[in-house]
């Protein structure tokens, strides 16, 4: 089964953005009052239906989501390596001046 870039693009879009909105929803819904605590009930709702509609569309997709997720997982992980050697290598050059 091979998908196109777009409908990866699409999943991996869904997948993170439920994900945020559901982690964010929860920060907001502990650490807030009276609103912003409903506020946040109401992100991480979103965040699960968000969820729930990228599980229950992967067919209309045609696309692998536990491989989307591994390659999500695999090129985040990569991304912030490499970030953080960037920033060591820049703050080595900086100090050293």
């Amino acid at each position: 089964m091979t998908s196109s870039f777009a409908e990866i693009f699409v999943a991996m879009l869904l997948l993170i953005m439920g994900l945020s909105l559901l982690v964010l929803g929860i920060f907001a819904a502990y650490f807030g009052s009276g609103k912003v605590r409903t506020f946040g009930i109401v992100l991480g709702v979103v965040g699960i239906i968000v969820w729930l509609i990228t599980f229950f569309a992967r067919v209309a997709l045609n696309i692998s989501l536990t491989g989307v997720i591994y390659n999500g997982v695999l090129y985040l992980v990569s991304a912030i390596i490499g970030a953080v050697i960037a920033l060591l290598i820049f703050l080595a050059v900086l100090l050293k001046t």
